[in-house]
């Protein structure tokens, strides 16, 4: 577990081990999901570099268990 500290400007640091464990670079963007009085951070899924993933061998139920995720997710949550 890594403890962060919010800035006076609302800013966090995400610590460099984890920014390395996820390929965290300067400039990518985030997702910030709020569920159960929680507040997650997950790396936002540039398609682009999904191109031709489904044909690599047994990534047809992952994807599809994503592509359910994603829908179970947009359908729950409203627009900012």
């Amino acid at each position: 577990m890594e403890v962060v500290t919010l800035s006076s400007k609302g800013q966090i640091v995400i610590p460099a081990k984890v920014r390395k464990k996820f390929s965290l670079k300067e400039g990518d963007s985030l997702v910030l999901v709020e569920e159960n009085n929680t507040i997650r951070l997950q790396p936002l899924v540039n398609l682009a570099e999904l191109w031709g993933v489904d044909k690599l061998k047994g990534t047809e139920a992952v994807l599809k268990e994503l592509r359910k995720e994603w829908d179970d997710d947009l359908e729950g949550k409203t627009p900012l």
